[in-house]
């Protein structure tokens, strides 16, 4: 593992409290996404970039991210290999849940969804969580999808979300699709937080 480069205190931090601590870490990453972390400017991404020519890396291409939900918060997320419709989804699925957005919600999820979290009650139909879910909607600063994994008719991913108000959620999900088709409507989501 690379080490990053010396790009600043406040650049360093930023990137620390993101999860990013090495180079080829940062290189999941594009500018744009880089320039959005508060403490990293030009002039470390000027730094970072030489520092993965060195490596015949760069950063990734920016197109990639294009076909994300609009958001009023930050969103970290890398899509390697940018080819899997499932993992785009569950990226997909993660910012609208994240920013409330019901009618997107409603479009991916299967009538008969299921919301299993250990410990608490399941919810059953894709109604009965929206409602609940707009009930708790926190107001975020940052959702930070550290990666998402699929195959067939399941996927799993995991991240971190930080509230406007300072408080940091770790957060994993195991996703169940109806059947392995590219657009398939999401089953059940089996999900676990920490706060």
């Amino acid at each position: 593992m690379m080490q990053l480069p010396s790009i600043g205190k406040p650049a360093t931090n930023a990137l620390k409290s993101n999860g990013y601590t090495t180079l080829e870490q940062v290189r999941t990453l594009d500018k744009a996404t880089l320039l959005k972390m508060h403490g990293v400017g030009p002039k470390a991404i000027t730094i970072l970039e030489k520092a993965l020519a060195e490596h015949n890396w760069t950063f990734q291409d920016s197109s990639l991210n294009k076909t994300m939900l609009e958001s009023d918060f930050e969103v970290i997320c890398s899509l390697n290999c940018d080819n899997a419709p499932k993992r785009r989804l569950i990226r997909d699925y993660l910012i609208a849940l994240a920013s409330g957005n019901q009618q997107f919600i409603n479009s991916i999820l299967a009538d008969s969804f299921r919301l299993i979290i250990p410990g608490r009650n399941t919810l059953n139909g894709k109604e009965m969580f929206i409602r609940t879910i707009l009930k708790e909607q926190k107001e975020i600063r940052t959702l930070h999808i550290q990666s998402i994994l699929t195959h067939g008719k399941e996927g799993s991913t995991h991240g971190i979300i930080t509230t406007k108000t300072g408080n940091i959620i770790y957060f994993s999900a195991i996703i169940r699709f109806v059947s392995n088709q590219k657009e398939a409507p999401i089953s059940e989501v089996t999900a676990f937080m920490i706060q």
